[in-house]
């Protein structure tokens, strides 16, 4: 325990601080007075004090102290006591004179050495964890040298700071003498990552539906956008290439590896290909691109697993379709190549560039159309529009629109053919046309609307380019009699030239012409031969047309085929 403070307990706490006061010979308003414990319990409360002079107090004490001591050294030097009583005085206050004199020694010594020491200013130098950055701190001197640009290098180099110096850094500290502050004065060169690689898709990868809306804001949710449709070589994905890390420095002057960017393979599926450069994939078919499993694929065949519907909307392919479900009013389908549906095709719009197969047939509503570069395949057509540019099939059209390029057959259990106007180039077979109730249906055979257009248009060309080469050949007589009498300027020789030229293109084209002309009109010639063939009968009300020629059925006619014979229709037997 500290011998200028005393510890006291007790019950009382303003008697213990009164009784300290008493031991210590000073009052409450100068002790320092420090509670180490107060424990309280049912019959009051214990107190632990530690109590002191305050600072100022206790110094004063100390004067007071040595004052008293100096007043006994000086009484008992001025009394006449022995010698012992004197050497007690002494021994008694020699502690205090010794540590007087001590502090007197120590003093007087401090102020020679601070007198007497001359320091230079010093260094600090620190580098950064990563080493990409040095530091230095310049202290002072006291007395000694200053900041010299030389003992910084010295410094530097001694740190092993070789690389990235900031020399105008340097040179400010040297000339402002710049002190106690940390300042950069190198720094590394770090280094740069090379990039990954990355893929560009031509196409879209999303999976959302995208519904169409029209310029006055109006929503369309057949239009949903879901088929990505592609050609054959269409550019898919192209790979921008990884590219190399640079190396970088430190301030110790030592290389800093950098990563090089990531390689990538070209996502590469069915039906696609790389480019020569194997930067990039194209496609080698026409048809759907789908990413699958971080794949680039090209599908050929878009299947529909259920309806067409909303949940589809309308269907732009370029390849084959294929609806496992029903075709819901309103909705379309328009593929390049074949289009198959297994389920009923309703009052909706249906285009293909190749075949069309209707498993359960169509039930148009007077709203659904069928359109087909190739053959028609139906097993019942009602209350439709329908153009085919090959052959129709089907075991029942009833009430319909229909136009076939080629041979029309309803055969099947039914083979029905009632109501509405039916045209085929070239034959017409059922077993069945028209109704015991007379309704009205029309057959026509041995006409082409596109032949006809086709050949009117070669007859057309036909007569200008007979009339471009008169005019061609004239103008190639008047310069080539002119040349005889006098040399042509240079532009009527160029002239010449390109009208003997152009005469002969001209010539050849006609020719050309002719032999189309005659081919479209031997076509038109055999078609417009074409038969209708009933394997049972034909009710009245039908009107059987081949060609220019006409046929009204009045009665009931069993077993026939109707054909053109001199500018009339006849009823012949039935042909297989």
């Amino acid at each position: 325990m500290d011998k200028d403070s005393i510890v006291l307990q007790g019950n009382n706490l303003e008697k213990l601080i009164v009784d300290a006061a008493e031991k210590l010979g000073s009052v409450k308003d100068n002790l320092d007075i420090e509670i180490l414990e107060e424990n309280k319990k049912f019959f009051g409360t214990n107190y632990k004090i530690k109590v002191g002079l305050k600072e100022e107090h206790l110094n004063l004490e100390k004067i007071n102290r040595l004052e008293k001591t100096l007043d006994n050294i000086e009484t008992s030097l001025n009394s006449s006591s022995t010698a012992n009583d004197y050497n007690e005085n002494i021994a008694e206050n020699k502690e205090v004179i010794i540590e007087d004199k001590g502090l007197e020694e120590k003093a007087s010594n401090d102020i020679d050495e601070k007198e007497a020491e001359i320091i230079d200013c010093s260094y600090e130098i620190s580098v950064s964890p990563d080493k990409m950055e040095a530091y230095i701190i310049v202290f002072p001197p006291q007395g000694g040298k200053e900041v010299e640009l030389n003992d910084i290098y010295e410094q530097l180099e001694l740190n092993n700071i070789k690389y990235g110096l900031i020399n105008d850094t340097i040179n400010s500290i040297v000339n402002n003498k710049v002190y106690s502050q940390k300042k950069m004065i190198a720094i590394g060169t770090p280094p740069i990552n090379g990039k990954d690689a990355v893929l560009d898709y031509h196409f879209d990868i999303s999976v959302e539906k995208k519904v169409s809306i029209s310029e006055d804001g109006k929503v369309d949710f057949r239009e949903l956008s879901l088929i990505k449709n592609i050609n054959e070589d269409q550019l898919l994905v192209t790979m921008i290439p990884p590219t190399e890390g640079v190396v970088g420095y430190n301030v110790h002057n030592e290389e800093v590896k950098a990563k090089d960017g990531k390689k990538l393979n070209l996502p590469k599926g069915k039906n696609v290909k790389a480019t020569e450069d194997g930067l990039g994939l194209v496609s080698t078919s026409k048809g759907e691109v789908k990413l699958i499993d971080n794949k680039v694929h090209v599908l050929p065949i878009y299947e529909v697993p259920a309806n067409v519907d909303n949940s589809t909307g309308n269907i732009r392919f370029y390849g084959k379709v294929i609806v496992r479900g029903n075709v819901i009013t309103g909705f379309s389908i328009d593929a390049d190549e074949d289009i198959e549906v297994y389920g009923v095709v309703e009052g909706a719009y249906i285009k293909a560039g190749g075949n069309i197969i209707l498993h359960r047939g169509m039930q148009g509503m007077n709203k659904g159309e069928l359109q087909c570069g190739g053959d028609l395949i139906a097993k019942f057509i009602e209350n439709s529009k329908v153009y085919a540019k090959g052959n129709i099939e089907a075991e029942a059209i009833m009430h319909s629109i229909v136009y076939c390029g080629k041979r029309m057959e309803v055969k099947g259990r039914k083979g029905l053919l009632v109501g509405g106007d039916i045209k085929a180039c070239e034959e017409i077979k059922a077993k069945v046309i028209g109704s015991p109730m007379a309704t009205s249906t029309n057959l026509e055979v041995g006409t082409n609307p596109e032949i006809r257009t086709k050949y009117d248009s070669l007859k057309n060309e036909q007569e200008i380019t007979k009339e471009n080469y008169q005019r061609l050949s004239q103008a190639v007589d008047l310069l080539t009699k002119y040349s005889k009498k006098a040399e042509l300027p240079d532009d009527k020789r160029v002239l010449l030239n390109k009208s003997i030229v152009m005469k002969l293109q001209t010539k050849e084209r006609i020719k050309n012409l002719r032999t189309e002309i005659k081919d479209l009109e031997s076509y038109i010639e055999d078609i417009s031969n074409g038969k209708i063939k009933v394997e049972q009968l034909v009710y009245p009300g039908t009107k059987i047309t081949i060609g220019s020629n006409s046929l009204y059925i009045k009665d009931q006619v069993q077993y026939a085929t109707f054909y053109r014979y001199g500018g009339e229709v006849k009823i012949g037997s039935y042909e297989k």
